[in-house]
């Protein structure tokens, strides 16, 4: 390794605690998430939080996800989380409880919205972090399984920039590398990756949503696969097609299935011929290996990934994703339960409408058509209208295809009255009639 670079490393080198603190009150904080989470200095700088070494800092991200215990009512003064998405189950409390905050946004746009945040800030007020694969022998960081929003924000003149050194991470090809000479502050935490149970079988209507979407997909299609269990199945159901390809925003488990299968070759990809390409993973640790100094795999920007014109150059793209429940007029809520805000709008509705723009594309909605539910017994999932307070996480113009384990709705391009008649036949047979009937009332019918 060049010698430079090792002084520079040298130079630049500081202790969890050390690094901890550069923070001062006033500062925003841009982490990097998921695998890519700085968990070390995050733990850090939330022990001064706690002991009230400065106020008003916030931290903004997907997240934080793994770094959750400074996340209290009490440090909420001193040190404060805003999220585009939730997935921590402490987080979703902290928001739901008001001591912690959620930034609306589709991921396409995240970068966009940290740096509009910390455009004001004097330089090295903004302090931008990921965890990152060792420094090569040419003085680049690899941030691994998760470029997120990370590089954009890392631009900007007024970041102070942070990485955390973790010799578990893999090294993975892309738009991933940050040059030593771009770097303010290195630390070290070698601790193990984040990882998520493979998934078992999936229940009877994940099953048969799974083949009801086999049928609709073509050999030569370019997949995304949503965050979620049935999502996953389907990945694993795949076997018998050819030539897939994989644009997609999470990288999980079934893609490498496939891969290795050979049905995932990325040989009729109209854009990055033969490349997956993804901009964050979630998986196993056989997984993360896998993707180590893989060629094949290629991790970008979400302002690349994310872009429903980018997203459009892949011809046949087929967006699969789920939905908390959807309205007779194809209203799709992926996020939020009433008011109770429980994930976030995510990149659902950026491959949507790039699916519209791929030529031969079509995206999915999936969802149970109905649900078991601890106050009002079994629901539908299939509502005549949503929930009050519920967020729209697709609109309805945007909608092309909503899917139960009763079969497919076609709603593009639908007048009111089919996009109705659609939705209730996949709705379960127990709740079509008072379907009908509410739909009557709204004059849908």
């Amino acid at each position: 390794m060049n010698s430079k670079f090792l002084e520079q490393y040298k130079e630049k080198y500081k202790s969890l605690e050390d690094a901890a603190k550069l923070i001062q009150s006033g500062d925003k904080i841009v982490s990097n998430q998921f695998v890519s989470e700085p968990i070390g200095i995050l733990n850090a700088i939330g022990k001064r939080a706690e002991a009230g070494d400065f106020d008003d800092v916030e931290v903004l991200g997907l997240g934080p996800t793994l770094s959750t215990d400074w996340i209290k009512p009490e440090v909420y003064p001193h040190l404060r989380a805003s999220s585009v998405f939730i997935l921590s189950p402490i987080l979703r409390e902290a928001v739901r409880k008001g001591y912690a905050d959620y930034i609306p946004d589709n991921v396409s746009g995240n970068a966009a919205v940290f740096i509009d945040r910390i455009k004001d800030l004097a330089p090295g007020k903004a302090k931008v972090m990921s965890a990152s694969a060792p420094m090569d022998k040419n003085g680049f960081f690899c941030t691994a399984t998760a470029p997120l929003y990370f590089h954009d924000v890392a631009k900007q003149e007024n970041a102070m920039v942070i990485i955390e050194v973790n010799e578990n991470q893999p090294y993975v090809f892309g738009d991933n590398f940050i040059h030593i000479s771009q770097v303010d502050c290195i630390v070290e935490s070698n601790r193990p990756l984040y990882t998520i149970p493979v998934a078992k079988e999936g229940s009877p209507e994940d099953v048969a949503i799974a083949d009801l979407l086999l049928e609709r997909i073509e050999d030569g299609s370019t997949i995304q696969l949503g965050i979620g269990g049935m999502p996953n199945l389907l990945g694993t159901l795949l076997a018998n097609k050819h030539d897939l390809g994989a644009h997609t925003e999470m990288l999980g488990d079934a893609y490498k299935y496939l891969w290795e299968l050979g049905v995932l070759n990325g040989k009729k990809k109209t854009l990055s011929r033969h490349k997956i390409c993804a901009c964050f993973a979630l998986g196993s640790e056989e997984t993360y290996k896998w993707m180590h100094e893989n060629p094949a795999v290629e991790m970008h920007s979400t302002t690349w990934t994310n872009n429903s014109y980018v997203i459009g150059q892949n011809n046949k793209l087929i967006a699969i994703n789920q939905a908390i429940e959807v309205d007779l007029t194809g209203q799709v809520a992926s996020e939020s339960i009433g008011t109770k805000q429980h994930s976030g709008t995510g990149g659902q509705l950026d491959f949507v409408r790039g699916a519209q723009l791929s030529q031969g594309g079509k995206a999915f909605i999936c969802l149970h058509a109905a649900a078991n539910t601890s106050k009002k017994g079994r629901v539908s999932k299939i509502v005549p209208m949503l929930n009050h307070g519920t967020s729209v996480s697709v609109p309805r113009q945007d909608v092309d295809c909503v899917v139960t384990e009763y079969g497919v709705a076609q709603l593009r391009g639908k007048t009111m009255k089919e996009r109705t008649q659609e939705l209730i036949s996949i709705a379960h047979p127990d709740f079509r009639a008072g379907l009908r009937e509410e739909a009557k009332k709204l004059h849908l019918l």
